[in-house]
């Protein structure tokens, strides 16, 4: 683990998340916060104060203070306990010790674990508590015939609270609560059977006690963790702005609640787009007449997205009617008369107003036609027109529509704590713009359009200034009495609905994603590190031996069960019915564990990777060690049904499995040792070793010539 002293693949975001916590500064992943806040705990209880923010990949630990060791040392913890964990679930399912000790130590020596397990990385945390949680609820079923004693209930509350933490360490967390799902509703409608003699009265008991302990008790831990998450991030941070105005101006020391003041007619103000961080620019350039698909445009004065403030930045805000009162208020304001608080705030913009921007420095109204915008054309085109163009006053004329407010007489629009689409009153178009650069005519500028979707969330605005205006400590002062205080629920629901957009999101292409087809045949692995001097790296990769013995016993289970299923239709017994049901019950359970915890990635439309295989490869290596109990141990009914620390458990059943499970044991640790070099980076390899070392073309290493 203290190898290499640098920051290795994801350590730059898990490390930096822990940092967060440390620091007490509010962060935004998609990823529930329990295995973040565990590695937190680690470096808090070492007196490491989350200094370092882990910014890039390679930096260096030991020179910047970093106690690098001990917070990997700390997450190695759980890995540690993997093997252990995979025994007893085998051991209690029935397993002899010889197929237990199998599986454990194919576990131990699987190198895609050991590299996951030895960095600062969530994934060996999220497996600890799904194999903790699998083993729970094998010890609670196998209490059944003594229900609601007192280690039925602790097994049985035991398995809720670690379908709680799996979950809050990753969503995947969830195909664990769908299996344990899965094997309750097998286990209710067993239940219910009235040859069982189950009265309703006693079922319900059943039912509520599972619903309490397995619904109930994992979603209030999960809220729980979430709690805690809120109440350790209480400052600003690098996460505000994924949030609502509301949301950030809880937060102590946020920007939105030190320069949050109202807008008022006749305020030259800035708009800044939420998503993409470009001001509304204008200036005295054109549109070209013909664009480049031959399309013809208004040849409008030019309305873009400029990554830079400058005074073409600044749009006065105006009331549609003409006014007098407002005339004479705004050229009093303009030679800098000083003008009360009671007069000012009969000019505030409210929410239902409808307004006129006009750039201040053409002197001319933002408008948008029906023209098509140059780079979309879908959508239409943004411009400015003269201000006594009374034709197109229209299309001049702007509502704003302020995210997850209300919308009356009495609501003021505000810079900074408002998020808003700013809509065309004529033709529900919203203000909108996009990453892409217009063409050299565009200055560098983004374009910007009228989005003929409003709703889109992409479509927000804020105002980020007044010019001319700044807070002072007594509008500071002003500012944090007026927050609205922020119930947890609905931090909650915010941050979760956050959460799941951004997962969802995440499709861009990556060097090293993969598809879920790829994983059990470990066609491909990911690079964490390299050392270009000395031609060291670290390639994420499992045991190719171990996972394609795994992939033989999972199809070989398949084939099997099909054999003994169509033979027993002929009437041939060719194995006793304890080995059948156990193959049924307990191997189909590791069967049903695999499934749920791979096949739903096929569903998925985001980046994918090898390590999300992982928890699957687990199960994969447990039926390995159920064929290997059908194989080669005869006395199968000596070993199920027992616990893991019965005395059967201490037998090996014969000389052949002894030797079985030596040879096996022994081609994964060769096999470990040999890509331990890409497992722990420690040792540059030549360009031949690299190549000796593509078993699959697909491997994708570095330092191969």
């Amino acid at each position: 683990i203290w190898d290499p002293a640098q920051v290795v693949f994801d350590e730059v975001h898990f490390g930096k998340f822990a940092s967060y916590y440390l620091r007490r500064q509010y962060y935004f992943d998609v990823h529930p916060p329990l295995a973040k806040m565990l590695i937190a705990l680690g470096g808090w209880l070492i007196g490491y104060d989350g200094h370092f923010l882990f910014e890039k990949i390679g930096m260096e630990y030991v020179s910047n203070g970093v106690p690098y060791i001990m917070l990997r040392g700390w997450v190695a913890l759980f890995g540690f306990a993997l093997p252990p964990l995979a025994y007893m679930i085998m051991a209690e399912s029935g397993y002899s010790v010889v197929a237990s000790l199998l599986v454990a130590l194919m576990v131990t020596f699987d190198n895609a674990l050991v590299t996951q397990g030895r960095l600062i990385l969530l994934d060996n945390i999220m497996i600890f508590f799904m194999l903790a949680a699998v083993y729970s609820y094998i010890k609670f079923f196998k209490l059944r015939y003594k229900a609601f004693g007192a280690q039925w209930w602790t097994w049985l509350l035991t398995t809720g609270a670690m379908l709680g933490c799996v979950v809050s360490c990753k969503l995947v967390g969830l195909f664990t609560i769908s299996l344990i799902g899965i094997a309750v509703l097998y286990d209710l409608w067993r239940i219910i059977d009235i040859r069982r003699g189950t009265t309703m009265a006693q079922f319900a008991q059943h039912f509520m006690a599972r619903a309490f302990a397995l619904i109930a008790v994992p979603f209030a831990l999960y809220l729980g963790f979430f709690y805690i998450h809120f109440a350790v991030l209480t400052k600003t941070g690098p996460g505000d702005a994924y949030h609502t105005s509301n949301f950030q101006m809880q937060l102590i020391d946020n920007p939105l609640t030190k320069n949050s003041f109202d807008v008022h007619y006749g305020d030259q103000i800035t708009f800044r787009h939420r998503d993409t961080g470009v001001y509304l620019d204008s200036n005295t350039s054109r549109y070209p007449l013909h664009y480049d698909d031959k399309r013809v445009s208004s040849r409008g004065q030019q309305v873009t997205g400029s990554k830079k403030l400058t005074d073409n930045g600044f749009w006065m805000i105006k009331p549609v009617r003409d006014i007098p009162e407002f005339e004479d208020f705004l050229t009093r304001r303009v030679a800098g008369e000083e003008i009360s608080k009671e007069e000012m705030s009969k000019w505030n913009v409210h929410l239902t107003d409808l307004v006129q921007l006009e750039h201040v420095v053409t002197g001319t109204n933002l408008r948008t036609h029906d023209v098509a915008s140059p780079m979309t054309p879908t959508n239409m085109e943004f411009t400015t027109v003269a201000l006594n163009d009374t034709a197109a006053y229209e299309d001049t004329v702007w509502r704003f529509l302020v995210d997850g407010a209300s919308h009356s007489n009495a609501t003021n629009l505000k810079t900074s704590s408002s998020f808003f689409r700013l809509i065309s009153n004529k033709h529900g178009v919203a203000m909108w713009t996009h990453k892409k650069k217009l063409p050299e005519w565009g200055n560098g500028h983004q374009e910007i359009n009228g989005n003929k979707k409003p709703e889109d969330k992409s479509n927000m605005w804020t105002i980020t200034q007044i010019k001319g205006r700044k807070a002072t400590a007594a509008d500071q002062e002003e500012m944090k009495k007026k927050i609205t205080p922020m119930s947890f629920l609905s931090k909650y629901a915010e941050l979760q609905g956050l959460m799941i957009k951004h997962n969802n999101a995440l499709t861009s292409v990556h060097p090293f994603q993969s598809s879920p087809l790829s994983w059990p045949l470990l066609l491909r692995g990911i690079s964490f590190w390299t050392n270009n001097k000395e031609h060291k790296q670290i390639y994420l990769l499992g045991n190719p031996t171990g996972w394609w013995l795994s992939d033989l016993a999972l199809v070989a289970y398949v084939f099997l069960m099909v054999a003994i299923e169509l033979l027993r239709r002929r009437n041939e017994q060719v194995v006793s019915s304890i080995v059948h049901r156990h193959m049924i019950r307990s191997t189909g359970f590791i069967a049903l564990a695999w499934f749920v915890h791979y096949f739903p990635f096929f569903l998925m439309g985001r980046s994918l990777f090898l390590h999300h295989y992982l928890p699957a490869s687990i199960f994969a290596y447990m039926m390995l060690g159920a064929c290997f109990q059908v194989f080669f141990v005869s006395e199968y009914q000596r070993f199920t049904l027992r616990s893991w620390d019965g005395r059967a458990r201490a037998l090996i059943p014969s000389t052949v499995s002894a030797v079985v499970l030596g040879v096996l044991v022994v081609q994964q640790f060769v096999t470990f040792v040999f890509f331990s070099p890409l497992t722990y980076g420690t040792t540059g390899l030549t360009p031949d070793e690299v190549n000796a070392r593509r078993w699959v073309r697909t491997y994708d290493l570095h330092f191969q010539k």
